[in-house]
């Protein structure tokens, strides 16, 4: 057992996930402790910067182990840059986090390492998205953009239909994006990235009548081996969101994959049924090796 400390941050309620990972956790090290990060306080002085939860130092901490998903996203990006100061190692930058929770802040990334993406439009008034559903082929796919879990994903067959929804979800104060539709049986290809390197693949099948290939859906999920290009896309990708800990979404399009989302709080329940193989030892087993360096 190394003696080392780490902490694992995310809801207050740690999900299904999130206890494997601290269950793998307490194999490894001395100290693993459990923190929400909305109960993480900050505090800054002329003298230092203070990280605390409940009257307990977090600096003495050797690693963070983030699972902080897009309800969490504008705290848990301050939580994250402060770690800057306090020197604890983390798998990723705060800005990371910016870039995962806002689905065109994922797709501007992976556009700029010329990663291959679905058309996409970000929507701010009703104005330009008519001028948008004009020229799009239908159906068309609208997302909230900080959505998750396949919430917030909508499919519409027609413009009438489409600009309806995006007039009642704009007066509600959502940001939005409308992206085409690649044609697709409801699969897509999840790789998981760890350290640099592929280290599980699998394909998401939606249930039927359902275009979200998400497990929290009800999605079925299978091992598959993934062609060589669609692991020199995925690692590309998870080198543009800056993450040590990864899971690339992919869809097959008749031009080849493209990337539809990065997750850098994947669950990990359905890749070890899929594949299995112990992703919290694999995850677990890096931060072991990044802490000792």
């Amino acid at each position: 057992m190394l003696k080392k400390s780490i902490f694992i941050t995310g809801p207050v309620n740690p999900g299904k996930s999130t206890k494997m990972l601290i269950s793998e956790a307490e194999q490894v090290f001395k100290t693993v402790a459990y923190v929400p990060v909305n109960k993480i306080l900050l505090k800054l002085s002329d003298k230092k910067a203070e990280m605390s939860y409940e009257g307990k130092d977090l600096s003495k901490f050797d690693y963070c182990l983030p699972r902080i998903d897009s309800k969490r996203a504008q705290h848990g990006y301050h939580v994250i840059k402060f770690m800057d100061m306090i020197d604890i190692k983390k798998p990723y930058s705060a800005e990371t986090i910016l870039i995962a929770h806002n689905k065109f802040m994922t797709l501007e990334t992976l556009r700029k390492a010329d990663i291959p993406i679905p058309v996409t439009y970000l929507i701010d008034s009703i104005d330009t998205a008519k001028s948008v559903l004009e020229k799009m082929e239908y159906p068309i796919v609208v997302k909230i953009v900080d959505s998750f879990g396949g919430l917030g994903v909508m499919m519409f067959d027609d413009k009438e239909t489409a600009l309806s929804a995006i007039d009642m979800l704009k007066s509600l104060r959502q940001q939005l994006i409308v992206e085409e539709f690649i044609k697709n049986p409801g699969e897509d290809i999840r790789a998981f990235v760890v350290g640099g390197k592929i280290v599980a693949s699998m394909k998401r099948i939606a249930q039927r009548d359902e275009t979200r290939a998400n497990i929290l859906l009800g999605a079925k999920a299978k091992y598959i081996k993934i062609t060589g290009e669609m692991e020199d896309i995925a690692l590309k990708a998870a080198s543009a969101s800056g993450s040590d800990i990864v899971a690339i979404d992919m869809i097959e399009s008749p031009d080849g994959p493209k990337v539809m989302e990065i997750n850098i709080n994947p669950g990990i329940k359905g890749i070890q049924k899929a594949v299995n193989i112990n992703m919290a030892k694999i995850i677990i087993d890096f931060v072991a090796e990044e802490v000792q360096k």
